[in-house]
């Protein structure tokens, strides 16, 4: 498919299977340390179930130090591949966007009669789940969701990552 901005403007719905045609997040990122980030993370270990001494070691700079993704988009976002390192080794997973995209033949979503694709993936642990993924508010944010997690108190996890113009760089920040 060839993408341009008036493309774009003909996708359907809120739920894309392609970034904007100017959403790139290939690269290699890393952390951007801040109290308000370490008491986020924080959150986010204890709702996992990690206890106060694991999380103490987890927001400690050598440990953060430590923690970079390295991501490759393909085919106009549909693919993301997401290579996390950190003190306990690497996280290779790809999340496969699904949703309204400008060729019909690979995406039917019209209305309610959308079916997502679910890819299943291991998590660092050696965990099989099941993700799904696609892009919001136009192409420009990539949302995650992970199903059936059983480690650290179990659950779904919904990431969302995008990207902020700040100083004439590209940061691409990640949440929930």
């Amino acid at each position: 498919i060839s993408l341009d901005a008036s493309s774009s403007n003909s996708l359907k719905g809120d739920r894309w299977a392609i970034s904007a045609p100017d959403v790139d997040f290939s690269g290699r990122w890393q952390l951007i340390i801040s109290d308000e980030f370490k008491k986020e993370y924080d959150k986010y270990l204890e709702r996992l179930g990690q206890p106060k001494i694991v999380r103490s070691i987890a927001l400690s700079s050598p440990v953060l130090g430590q923690t970079k993704e390295e991501m490759v988009q393909t085919d106009h976002g549909r693919s993301l591949l997401i290579r996390g390192k950190n003190v306990r080794g690497t996280w290779d997973r790809t999340l496969v966007a699904s949703g309204s995209s400008s060729d019909d033949s690979r995406d039917i979503c019209e209305g309610d009669d959308f079916t997502p694709l679910k890819v299943p993936i291991m998590t660092i642990d050696s965990e099989q789940v099941e993700a799904e993924s696609w892009w919001e508010d136009q192409g420009r944010v990539h949302i995650s969701y992970l199903r059936g997690v059983a480690m650290y108190g179990g659950g779904s996890f919904v990431s969302r990552r995008y990207l902020v113009d700040n100083e004439k760089k590209n940061k691409l920040c990640c949440g929930n």
